[in-house]
């Protein structure tokens, strides 16, 4: 009988320990297995972080991308029209001068009279660089045996002078700004041109 005690209580004691290791492996099997499901979950949520940042990243990059462009381009606009302003100022000073001058004068009355013929009634108003003096006797030396006629006006308020028609039905302007306009409207398409090649 102490014996069969004995033996009872070993086997109960084998069957414990038996009981435990197995409880134990089993705890450790699901422990592993849940320390995997987690390692896993964090792998992907990890690549997927990695994933949306590298797509913010590219948005950002084509995002900057086009505002540098943008800026690049509202520079290059800003460089050209301070190009033609400073372009225009200096023309339109040296334009000032030259509708002054007695040659210029007389060849822009020539030209400007010439279209509509003999018979014609004119008015000119010159600016006050040229004078009325200046103007009259080119007028009177222009229109000697000729069958136009031609009247000096009231004074032209800018540098050149304006030649109508004594109705007002046309009206021609030699100034200083018709002149430079024309110069600015051939040179824009030639500085566009010219900043266009210039390297990126």
């Amino acid at each position: 009988m102490d014996t069969d005690v004995a033996a009872f209580a070993r086997q109960l004691k084998e069957d414990g320990v038996d009981a435990a290791h197995a409880e134990a492996a089993r705890i450790l099997a699901e422990a592993r297995a849940r320390a995997a499901e987690i390692l896993e979950q964090a792998r992907a949520g990890a690549e997927a972080a990695q994933a949306a940042a590298r797509a913010g990243i590219e948005g950002e990059r084509r995002r900057f991308t086009v505002e540098i462009q943008m800026v690049a381009r509202d520079t290059m606009l800003r460089v050209r029209q301070e190009i033609e302003r400073v372009a225009m100022r200096l023309l339109r000073a040296q334009i000032a001068d030259a509708l002054a001058a007695e040659e210029i004068v007389r060849t822009a009355l020539v030209e400007l009279i010439r279209s509509p013929g003999p018979g014609s009634e004119w008015e000119v108003a010159v600016g006050p660089r040229i004078g009325k003096a200046l103007a009259a006797a080119v007028v009177s030396d222009l229109f000697k045996g000729r069958e136009a006629s031609i009247a000096l006006v009231e004074e032209f308020g800018r540098s050149g002078l304006e030649l109508r028609t004594a109705g007002g039905t046309e009206a021609l302007e030699l100034s200083e700004e018709s002149v430079a306009e024309a110069f600015r409207q051939w040179i824009s398409p030639e500085l566009n041109r010219l900043i266009d090649e210039l390297p990126d």
